[in-house]
């Protein structure tokens, strides 16, 4: 949470993705930031994490939007 008002406030571009789960399935997020201006590199990164652990179809086990 901490980071969240950090990046919005300073206007700098960030994300969480959900690179690991626990062992009861629930997702664990790892943010990230970047310089301003540099929303591509954070696009690029995101891009290669999906490809190297997709996570698209898993859902954590208590979502509402499960499809």
């Amino acid at each position: 949470m901490n980071y969240t008002v950090l990046a919005n406030t300073t206007g700098v571009p960030a994300m969480s993705v959900p690179l690991f789960r626990t062992a009861r399935g629930q997702p664990i997020g790892s943010h990230s930031s970047a310089i301003p201006g540099q929303d591509r590199v954070l696009l690029e990164l995101a891009y290669e994490l999906e490809a190297a652990n997709p996570w698209r179809s898993r859902w954590a086990p208590i979502s509402v939007g499960r499809a």
